[in-house]
């Protein structure tokens, strides 16, 4: 009998993605006109509300693959972050320094490595043990 995956840790960042991403809609809805600041360009404008809905569907994406350990949120989570990391230093470089940016820099690089560390909770058990072919002494 296999152990089961139990990941309580990161279906509890899951929980919270999801509500990350409720938090960045009803934001979004309440603040149109706020100018959301990427790769260093502040988007304003009628085109920026599609601009600005790439956050909570981020969110939302990895909080649903986090709470059920889908083997394709860890890699959406890095990518997410290292994307976050790039606008974000390019932010600094164009806006100046900020001390919630330069915290969310720091807390966003502590998550990675922690996901990193947690990888193993998102492996495909079942399709990796259907692909391993076992090879005997005899057949080399």
């Amino acid at each position: 009998m296999r152990k089961a995956r139990v990941g309580l840790d990161i279906k509890i960042l899951g929980g919270l993605f999801l509500i990350f991403g409720t938090v960045d809609l009803i934001v979004i809805a309440l603040f149109p006109g706020y100018a959301f600041k990427l790769f260093g360009v502040a988007v304003t404008g009628p085109s920026s509300y599609l601009v600005k809905l790439h956050s909570p569907a981020g969110h939302l994406l990895i909080g649903y693959g986090f709470l059920w350990l889908r083997p394709w949120a860890w890699g959406l989570s890095v990518a997410y972050a290292g994307f976050g990391l790039v606008s974000e230093t390019m932010n600094q470089l164009s806006f100046g320094f900020h001390s919630v940016r330069s915290g969310f820099m720091a807390t966003t690089m502590l998550f990675v490595a922690y996901v990193i560390w947690r990888r193993a909770l998102f492996t495909d058990e079942d399709s990796a043990a259907k692909h391993h072919t076992p090879i005997s002494e005899d057949s080399h």
